[in-house]
This record gives structure tokens, sequence and C-alpha cells, in this order.
């Protein structure tokens, strides 16, 4: 089995199906009698509603209602993720006539036809009291908020006071960095079908979090939790955007409870980046001191980033930058300044990217100030512990990863000094490299397997389906376990029907899954010899389940006897065998499961009881820019990645490579353009919104280290997703300097920045 078991390059269970397009994504499935839904967006910054003329909408012909907050239901607050609750933010629109932030819903037309909704969604008029507001960090209005006096779950990462060794460090750098908001903008758009089935509510959306979106429906409408239910078997991208309920799933089934047919609910892409969260602005004020043979005496890690006047959305880079070199000393700490927007939220590598743009520029700025190769700098001060904690790393592989990288890329060739290194027609040539690290952390999940006397198996795990390739990882665990083809596999993930439906995010699936898949596999191991000694195979009894193996639909011993299951489960007279298990990490409580199956969040890592968790990559990177015309192009990419034991080597190179194209993205293009005059976003398209396309995307290679940690976990996975992409910002943005012998401190970094 082990071309299609942990670690192999098989191919993805659903890539087939993909490519055809067969699997059904959440909007996919239309009831019979479906109605259409779409959102009317508020176009000023902040005010108060004083009236709103719905009287041409509702003559257009089909339409069914017009929704205001004058009709709406009055809802029961669902509280913010991040404050203990399931919801992407706790404001709520349409439930009075305040408008929080330009884009915000005031109005919901319902039609026979989604023409007929567009409409009568354009032809809704609201007269406004507009009041002052804020939407950028530098604007007067702004409100700061000390994170760590503000909520109680987030503190400063501190160990000694690095502030006057710092001062009194023969070399040092002090520079303050920036980084735009940003938003996911996946493929799938935020969209919603609601129905009603004799007084239950059934909805289907992509979503990454169906727990939190199922109890999101049930506070916010009263309704009993079996009444409720969230299938979401694909999603057409998500990059934390899709990480708790947002409005216009709770939108979605009061419509259909009003009309009394179903409703689908699609979002217009321009308002999608005003009705759910996106990557905050943040600034990062960078402090590091050296003695003069490069070793870190001491680091400062201060960060602002927004929030919205109604939330506050943590910031928790600093959890990891604390950890990445063997600091002496270090302070982190965040400010949250609120602003007259939606409350930001998770984007991939959420604090991490600009974190590690920040950090790996000032490090990078110091080897300059040292004469110091910046692979060298980094591998002298590599951590041995965690300094804050004092705790040891369950596993620390960054060393290795840049020195592998550094061999493949051919770092030793590299001309230190700045615009040394051209091409014949005098093209610029710059070389960067950047660590990353991300932390590991596992969620509650409860595996459910039943194998039947045909060979085929029924899995359940808490998981959900992005694009990562989960199914393929599951796939890979159970061929191991229980020796079954994934032809033979019928996978039920996503579905509130088999909770907890932990939201999968922050690089937590492959960790999360495959721990509940073993346990539960050893105990329908275990049951099948306890059958098969009550069948009279003798040799059976009192063996040890982790030394027995299914293969080719056989239960096989240490010593080479077998017994077929289905004569196992014939001479016992039953038709399957079950085992069920749940996965928890070192020191989680059965309180982490009763979180989860209220959809509220319950990540354990970085820090465990005895030990400390992340995931670690190098990046090394190549630009070439044209003096006559300078615009950056990424040439070459190449990056090395210590994230444990790889269980589906596709689809975490996959991963690892999609994550270098967000990198790209991060430094280069990506940014939320504020309107500082109206309020919101003004590039809310895809066509303005500058994302990665080919032409931008040269030559990139990865490679994974695959060692298992086996202390993190018992099969040793830990997270790529996320830690694909920290840092590659930052190797771009040193390779930049390498080319043009010039510091850019802002992201994305724009042309005029460097010429």
């Amino acid at each position: 089995m082990a071309e299609i078991g942990i670690g192999a390059n098989a191919q993805r269970v659903d890539g087939r199906e993909k490519v055809m397009g067969k699997p059904i994504y959440g909007v996919d499935r239309l009831p019979a009698r479906t109605v259409f839904a779409v959102p009317v967006a508020a176009t000023v910054g902040k005010a108060r509603i004083t009236a709103i003329d719905t009287g041409a909408a509702v003559r257009v012909k089909g339409v069914l209602a017009v929704l205001t907050y004058r009709s709406m239901d009055r809802l029961q607050k669902v509280e913010f993720s991040f404050a203990g609750g399931q919801a992407i933010q706790s404001h709520f629109p349409m439930q009075g006539p305040v408008v929080r932030y330009r884009g915000e819903c005031i109005a919901l037309c319902v039609a026979e036809t989604p023409e007929s909704a567009y409409e009568a969604a354009s032809l809704v008029l609201a007269t406004y009291e507009e009041q002052p507001f804020a939407v950028e960090m530098t604007a007067v209005g702004g409100t700061e908020v000390v994170q760590a006096k503000a909520t109680a779950y987030f503190p400063d990462f501190v160990k000694g006071d690095p502030v006057p060794l710092i001062d009194a460090a023969p070399v040092s750098v002090d520079a303050i960095y920036y980084s735009a908001a940003q938003h996911h903008n996946p493929m799938e758009m935020l969209s919603t079908v609601a129905e009603w089935r004799d007084g239950s509510l059934v909805v289907h959306e992509g979503t990454q979090a169906a727990q939190a979106m199922k109890i999101g429906l049930v506070i916010a409408l009263g309704l009993p939790e079996d009444k409720v239910r969230v299938i979401s078997p694909f999603i057409g991208g998500a990059f934390g955007q899709r990480g708790a309920i947002s409005p216009h799933t709770i939108l979605a089934a009061v419509a259909a409870r009003r009309v009394g047919r179903p409703v689908k609910l699609t979002v217009p892409r321009a308002q999608i980046f005003h009705a759910t969260s996106f990557r905050a602005a943040t600034e990062h004020h960078i402090r590091i001191g050296a003695d003069r043979d490069g070793r870190f005496v001491g680091g400062l890690h201060l960060v602002r980033s927004q929030t919205s006047r109604f939330d506050l959305m943590p910031y928790t880079g600093e959890e990891t930058t604390s950890r990445t070199y063997g600091w002496p000393a270090f302070r982190g700490a965040s400010t949250l300044v609120q602003l007259d927007t939606q409350t930001p939220g998770f984007m991939r590598a959420p604090m991490e990217m600009a974190s590690f743009f920040a950090l790996e520029s000032a490090v990078d700025e110091l080897a300059e100030k040292l004469g110091m190769d910046p692979v060298e700098l980094r591998i002298l001060n590599d951590a041995k512990n965690d300094p804050i904690s004092g705790k040891p790393f369950s596993s620390r592989y960054l060393v290795r990863c840049l020195q592998r990288g550094a061999e493949r890329f051919g770092w030793s060739r590299r001309n230190p000094a700045p615009r040394s290194m051209q091409t014949g027609d005098g093209t610029l040539i710059g070389w960067g490299v950047a660590a990353g690290a991300y932390p590991a952390y596992i969620t509650p999940a409860v595996a459910r397997i039943r194998m039947h006397a045909d060979g085929k198996v029924d899995l359940s795990v808490g998981a959900h389906e992005m694009g990562q390739g989960i199914r393929s990882a599951i796939a890979a665990v159970a061929a191991d376990e229980l020796g079954v083809p994934p032809g033979r596999l019928r996978l039920l993930i996503g579905d509130t029907i088999v909770p907890p439906q932990h939201v999968t995010s922050g690089a937590t699936g492959a960790a999360t899954i495959s721990i509940p898949i073993v346990k539960a596999s050893l105990r329908l191991r275990h049951t099948l010899a306890e059958l098969a000694v009550k069948g009279g195979r003798a040799a059976f009894a009192g063996v040890d389940p982790a030394l027995t193996r299914l293969r080719g639909g056989r239960l096989h011993l240490p010593n080479g006897e077998s017994a077929s299951v289905a004569d196992i489960l014939a001479a016992a007279r039953v038709h399957y065998v079950d085992g069920i298990a749940n996965g928890a990490a070192p020191g989680m409580s059965q309180d982490a499961f009763k979180q989860a199956a209220l959809g509220k969040v319950a990540f354990f890592g970085p820090e465990f009881p005895t030990h400390v968790s992340f995931s670690y990559i190098a990046h090394f990177a190549e630009v070439q820019i044209d003096p006559l015309v300078p615009q950056v192009r990424v040439t070459r990419m190449l990056s090395v990645a210590d994230c444990g034991r790889v269980l589906s080597r596709r689809t975490a190179e996959s991963q690892l490579l999609g994550g270098l194209v967000w990198g790209i993205g991060s430094a280069l293009t990506e940014a939320s353009e504020v309107d500082r005059r109206f309020g919101g976003f003004l590039n809310n398209n895809i066509a303005e919104y500058q994302i990665p396309v080919n032409a931008d995307v040269r030559s990139l290679e990865v490679e994974l280290l695959d060692t298992p940690d086996l202390v993190f976990s018992e099969i040793g996975v830990k997270g790529v997703g996320e830690v694909a992409c920290v840092g590659a910002a930052g190797a771009i943005a040193n390779a930049i300097y390498h080319a043009t012998g010039k510091r850019v401190r802002a992201l994305p970094i724009r042309i005029e920045a460097f010429i």
C-alpha cells in the first residue's frame, strides 16, 4: 500500500473529479423552488439611516421580499469568535438604522430570479445622516487599545528587558515596517443556500467552520441544536475568510423562512470586500542589538494593528518572532487601533506574514552592518530552547532548512555587495534569504470508522476540504492504518451531522485528523482481534493491536498469521466493526471538546505542558530588475520546510508552491486601497486588486525535510499550509535590496520605493 500511504506522492483522491467538475459545492445544490437574494450595501463611511425607500424595488416583477432594518427579524447576538463566540464579527447588520462602516448590508432583495433580485437591489434608495469616520491608522479619530490590558487571553511575550541591552549594543537596527490591508479573494464567492424543512434549517455553504456556523444560526434564530444542519463537503478556497459565521448566512436563513422557499444568496465580489473579514493593516517597530560577533543581545517587536470599533481582533505575531531566534532578552507587544471598518480576521499566515517581513528585513539589515553573511547570522542565532518559556522544542530543524536551501540555491556564488550582480544587458540581479516559522496547533476532533465485511470503509472526522487536500491526507492515513485503498473509502467531512466540525485553519488539518484516525483504527483492529478470538482463532488472544496490520482485507499478526475480515465478521454474525476515538493534544481536556461542540475556537499550541512546537521554513529568492523599466520580476524561489512527517507529499508540496505565490503577491502587488474620503476599500474587484498571475511566477522549487516530530504527536505531523508563505515576502524584499541598494520597509513594494 506504500504507493497510496503516508508520505507517498499519490494523486489527490479527489483530483480527477475536480478537474471534471464533479464535486458539488455548497450553492451548487439548488432545491426545488429556490429563489435568489442580493444584498444592498451602504455607500457611506458611517451614518444613521434617516429614510430608506424600497417602493421601486418591491414593484420589480418577481420580487418576493425586500428586507430592511424595519422589517428584518430581531436576532440574538452571536459573539465574535475571538471573544468566545462563533461569528466573524459581533456586529450584525439591519438590526437598527445605524451604519457602522461602508459596505455594511442595509437591505436584502429576494426574487424569483437573480436578475430580478439584482434589479431590485439597484432601486433601493437610502438617505443618511453622515458621521465622521476613520479608516486608516494614521487618521484622526482612531482609538488605540493596549491588547494585553484589554484581552486576557493575548498577553505580551516578554523575556527580561531588552531595551537597555539593545541601547548598549555595539551594532543595532531600529526600524519601522508597514503592511497594507489585504483581502483573500478565493475563487468561490461568499454564498449560501438555506432551506427550511418541517421547522428544521439546512444550510449548504462552503465554510471552514461548519460547527461555528451551526451554533451561530442556533443562537441568532433561537433554534434547538437538532433543528440545524450545515453541509460543506467542498470549498472553492477560503484562506481564513470562512473561519466563522458571517452575516450573509443568517440573512439567507431569515429570508428563506420569510418567503417559505429555499434561498440562494450570493454576495457580489465588490461587496465581499466589506461583507466579511480581511487582513489588517499593520505597523512593526523592530529593534535588534548584537555584539560584534553577531550574537543577538536583545530584540523588540512592537506592533500596531487595526481592528473594528466593536471587536478587538488580536494580533499575535510576536508569539512566533519571540521564538525564532535565541534571544537573551525580548519583548513583543501589540496595540490595536479601532477604526470604522468591519472586523479584520485571519488570512493565510495571518499575523506571521507581515511580522516576518519586518523581522527578516531587520535581520538582513543587521547582517549588512556586521559584514556577515545573512544565512550565517541566522544560523549563529538559532534558538536551542524556547526563549519565552524555557521549554525544549519538540523538534527544530530550521538550521537544516537554511543549510539545505543555501546549498540547492547556490548561495555560495552570491556577491554580497548591492548592485554587484547583473545580466549581460545590465539587468540587476538580487538574491535574498529569510527564515519563517508558524505555531504547531492541534484542535479537538473525533474519528468514527466503520469497516464493512465487503472491505469498504466509512470514515468521518472533523475537517473541511477547502482545496488544501485534506481528503488525500485522510486517505493516506487510512491506507496505512486500515489497508483500504481510496476507492473503497467513503469520507464524510464538513457536515455537522458528525460533530464536532471545529474550524479548519491555522495549518491544523493534518495534525488534527491524523491523531484520532490512528487511535480509532487501533480500536477497530483491537475489536477485530477480540472477535477473531471469539470465533475460535486463539492466535489473536492477547495480541497488542498496535502490532497488528490490516492489508488486503485481512488482519495480520506479527508472526505472519492472518485472518479474513469477512470471515471474522461472519463468524461473529455481524456485518461491520467500528472504531471511534478522540484526538487530543497534550494537556487538552474534555472541556476543549465541549468548546468545539459549541462552535468555539479551541486551538492548542504552540506551548504544551512539556514542550513548544513550530513548523519552520527557509526561503531563497532571486529578483531581476531592468533599470530602464524597473519592474521587479521574481525569477526564482526555492524553499525548504520542516513540517514534521509528510502525510501526502503531493498536497504538501502544492501547499508550499501556493505559499510562494502568496509571498510574491504580498511582497509586490496585493493591497486593499482604503478610501479615506468615503470609507471602505476602493479596489474591490479582482481586476484592480492585483493577485499574482502565471506571468508573475517563474521558477519555484520546494523541498520537505520529512522528519517526524513524535513529541508533538503520535504520527509526527505538523502543519505546512501557513508556514509556506511566512518569510517569503521578506526574502523578496531582501533580494530587492541586494539588487538595488535600497531598503524597502513597506508592503507591497512599489517601484517608487527603490528607484
